[in-house]
């Protein structure tokens, strides 16, 4: 089997980016593939005809809404599927292409229809992407930023914008972030939610501002701030890295003088995060996952399925056509050979590895 992955590697890779310059999602010339979907509608006896006609629009609207969570973004999804009903599924009849009933009746108060539905899946990713709910990529690591103590928006604000303008690292809104008790606890509740919240560092700042001197007698008031951050991992709870500032201001009024000391804190407290973080925290690597010889849209949602019951930190499906797919991925355990054991291990596909190249491994199905 290794003489024969081998040799064969070098054939599927080029057979793979062959696929890759497929005709783009944007094109819609990819030949629409069925998914067997469900639906439901409130039975009207005076008019049965209408009850199961809603009943198919709903089949074909889960339909979309597999289809659609293939290529979304699976740590966002549930605050993108909002967007995806009032985009997507607003016009269903531009991604589908035709729907056959296969079983269907009165179920109580209900009409239920089961029904094979063909979807234009590049319509639909790029459909997702013109409404920037595709995912990023997956090799990003995502920090949660959280304020100790009294919170200040302008230090806040300073901090994250000098950061993002000096790091790989993206540092993204979450609910917890927000709540009072949680964050006047101790540190392993939060890192517990921000590990639920799909965070992988969590960055736990404090920061206050103090007159500095005597500012009456002058007309301007001198302030001082002081900061301080912890860089922690959220799997772990170990400390990666904690780091102090100061930051001194003076204007003609108290409240912006503490403003500019504060903002002056988070730029200085940032700058120096951002450069040791970077050297400290290697990026993830991503490791990409070609597929090929896949049966459907079905069977690429079993494979997702089973992906995403592995070791990861991310994963995107990066495009699909011709039973051919491409996935980014991020394992904890970033060797890509032990990665493609790990997916092996837990198949029930029937996957067969054809071979690892560098970043790229590369499977087949057996038909």
């Amino acid at each position: 089997m290794k003489n024969l992955a081998k040799t064969l590697l070098p054939v599927l890779l080029a057979a793979a980016a062959a696929c890759a310059h497929a005709p783009a999602p944007g094109s819609y010339r990819a030949a629409p593939e069925p998914l067997t979907a469900d639906g439901s509608a409130a039975f009207d006896e005076r008019n049965p005809g209408v009850s199961r006609e809603l009943a198919a629009l709903d089949a074909e609207k889960n339909a979309l809404r597999r289809t659609a969570g293939l290529f979304m973004d699976e740590a966002s999804a549930a605050d993108n599927y909002p967007a995806l009903e009032i985009g997507l599924l607003k016009t269903p009849q531009l991604y589908v292409a035709k729907r056959k009933v296969i079983s269907e009746g009165q179920d109580g108060a209900s009409y239920r229809v089961r029904a094979k539905v063909w979807v234009y899946h590049d319509k639909i990713a790029s459909a997702l992407r013109g409404m920037n709910l595709a995912g990023t990529d997956a090799a990003a690591t995502v920090a949660a930023f959280v304020q100790r103590g009294p919170a200040d928006k302008t230090f806040s604000a300073a901090f994250r914008e000098a950061f993002s303008r000096r790091s790989a690292i993206t540092i993204k809104d979450f609910p917890f972030a927000s709540d009072a008790g949680l964050l006047s606890g101790p540190d392993q509740p939060v890192l517990d939610a921000a590990d639920d919240a799909g965070a992988d560092l969590l960055f736990s700042v404090s920061a206050s501002a103090v007159p500095s001197g005597a500012g009456l007698n002058t007309g301007f008031y001198p302030s001082r701030a002081e900061a301080s951050l912890k860089i922690l991992d959220v799997k772990t709870g170990r400390e990666l890295l904690s780091l102090s500032s100061q930051a001194n201001a003076i204007d003609s009024s108290e409240a912006a003088s503490f403003a500019k000391a504060m903002a002056s804190a988070g730029e200085l407290l940032a700058a120096e995060a951002a450069g040791k973080a970077d050297r400290l925290l290697k990026q993830d690597t991503a490791v990409k996952l070609r597929f090929l010889g896949l049966d459907g849209l079905e069977t690429l949602e079993k494979l997702k399925a089973q992906l995403l019951r592995t070791d990861l930190k991310g994963l995107r499906l990066v495009s699909y056509s011709d039973g051919a797919a491409v996935f980014s991925a991020v394992p904890r355990q970033p060797d890509p050979q032990e990665f493609a054991s790990v997916i092996l291990r837990g198949d029930s596909l029937g996957l067969q590895l054809e071979g690892v190249a560098g970043q790229e491994v590369v499977f087949s199905m057996s038909r």
